[in-house]
């Protein structure tokens, strides 16, 4: 627990602090691709993925606060899991709570959202891992890569109550083409199956 408040962040090429919220400098494409090639830290990984979660750091105190974390998180998640496996020990026993973290990361991203690495990571020369040179840090940093990639896209700079608002104008848009398509055709359009979502607002 003490590495998460003190452990070395920042002082490379990796464009990240500890205080504050996230900035659109920590989330470029340039700092994301350096998520992918291994070019920063699992515990900078944590800390971008932290503060996007509305984790805040206190420095006074030397401790992350979960105040302004998205309610969902929150309620799983009171203090800011450890999303890569920094220990690199994925034994069960030891790395059940990482995996578990990050699974959850996964399945709050919409299927629209799950091939953001190639949409927008793909012009910088990011063509994704050979399945040779997989491991599960690279799988894990790939995941949390994409996850930031959707929070930038999705929901960075806007209030839980805002991006319900949306939500339920996008639901209500999609139910209003459905019915179009069924009134111009006469039938329900054929619905392809959507992994269940489980957001973190």
């Amino acid at each position: 627990p003490k590495y998460a408040v003190t452990g070395p962040v920042g002082e490379g090429d990796f464009v990240i602090t500890r205080e504050g919220g996230p900035t659109k400098e920590e989330l470029s494409n340039e700092n994301l691709l350096s998520i992918l090639m291994v070019e920063c830290s699992d515990l900078e990984v944590n800390t971008l993925v932290w503060k996007c979660l509305g984790y805040r750091f206190d420095s006074s105190k030397q401790e992350w606060t979960a105040d302004e974390c998205f309610p969902n998180w929150k309620a799983n998640f009171p203090t800011p899991p450890d999303l890569i496996g920094m220990s690199r020990i994925f034994s069960k026993e030891v790395d059940q709570p990482s995996l578990k973290a990050n699974q959850a990361i996964v399945r709050s991203i919409p299927a629209e959202n799950k091939q953001s690495l190639k949409v927008h990571l793909k012009p910088y020369g990011f063509t994704g891992y050979q399945y040779a040179e997989l491991t599960p840090n690279k799988t894990r940093r790939a995941q949390c890569a994409n996850w930031l990639l959707f929070y930038r896209e999705e929901l960075f700079g806007y209030t839980v109550e805002e991006l319900r608002e949306k939500r339920r104008l996008k639901k209500e848009a999609e139910e209003a083409e459905k019915r179009r398509i069924e009134l111009e055709t006469g039938e329900a359009p054929e619905e392809g199956w959507k992994p269940p979502v489980k957001e973190v607002f």
